[in-house]
């Protein structure tokens, strides 16, 4: 039986262990993700429950089902902004409802992508992120011009923010990768 080897031997002994793999230094204030993450979460929930929701009732009277649900929630539903929530649930046909269900829930799976992937801090994500949420920006300035509310541009001034947060990181990263 052998003894074990002795602090001196181990260290002039070559090591046997695979050599940990360098990870480029994460960016400084890397705090946000998490809930950039939860924020994309939260969409991915709600709009999967949406899709879901007009997938299953696509021959409803969705102009009935929001008075009551006003009414229910203490709400005037002859409010104007609910009235107008009213008008638009009074087009939507089986057609259109099928169509934005299954844009819903694709929606949902994007959200749901981009949250797993910021949640475990993931290059990809980042870029994914700044490519969906720039692209749905048109919309937004588009919706914001037709209409100004706190809701619109409220959703507008955190996307901006979000794309140009996680911009900085990527270009942090590029430069600390390349030297530069």
């Amino acid at each position: 039986m052998s003894s074990p080897p002795s602090a001196s031997e181990r260290a002039r002994a070559p090591s046997t262990r695979e050599p940990t793999p360098q990870h480029a230094p994460e960016p400084r204030g890397d705090r946000l993700l998490p809930w950039i993450a939860a924020e994309r979460g939260i969409r991915a929930v709600l709009l999967a429950a949406v899709g879901i929701v007009l997938l299953t009732h696509m021959h409803e009277n969705w102009a009935h089902d929001v008075t009551d649900l006003a009414r229910k929630g203490g709400l005037n539903p002859k409010s104007n902004w609910i009235q107008r929530i009213l008008h638009d649930a009074a087009k939507l046909n089986a057609g259109r409802a099928f169509v934005f269900g299954i844009v819903a829930l694709g929606y949902a799976a994007l959200e749901g992508t981009e949250a797993y992937g910021l949640w475990n801090r993931r290059q990809w994500a980042e870029w994914l992120t700044v490519l969906a949420t720039s692209l749905f920006l048109i919309p937004e300035v588009w919706e914001v011009t037709k209409s100004i509310t706190v809701l619109k541009v409220g959703a507008l001034v955190v996307n901006v923010a979000i794309v140009a947060y996680l911009l900085v990181r990527l270009r942090s990263r590029f430069a600390a990768a390349t030297g530069g």
